[in-house]
């Protein structure tokens, strides 16, 4: 019963660590876009446009993404509890969901 619970909430912390992960190469990937956005001081209204069409793709890539990151991540600690809850031997006379003394 205990290998479950360790197994449990390796895959927990496995699942939150891909999340913490994906989050860092997201704002990392922003942060390059704010260093250099592609955006030319002058030039032609053509030109502007479509870098500017560019610009907002990837903004709505890297929202996406750091929202998807931002949901493993916490799927992850959700199993990390849920196996940390689920193995914990219940006590004798306690409430599992509030640790208030149970009353008959």
């Amino acid at each position: 019963m205990k290998t479950a619970g360790l197994l449990g909430r390796a895959a927990g912390l496995l699942v939150f660590a891909i999340g913490i992960a994906m989050l860092a190469t997201v704002f990392w990937q922003s942060w390059k876009l704010f260093l250099d956005p592609g955006i030319p001081a002058g030039g032609e209204g053509g030109e502007l446009i479509s870098r500017l069409v560019q610009l907002v793709v990837r903004l709505a890539f890297l929202l996406a993404m750091c929202v998807a990151a931002s949901l493993i991540a916490s799927k992850g600690i959700q199993l990390y509890t849920a196996a940390v809850h689920r193995w914990t031997p219940h006590r004798p006379g306690v409430s599992q969901a509030q640790d208030i003394p149970a009353t008959d």
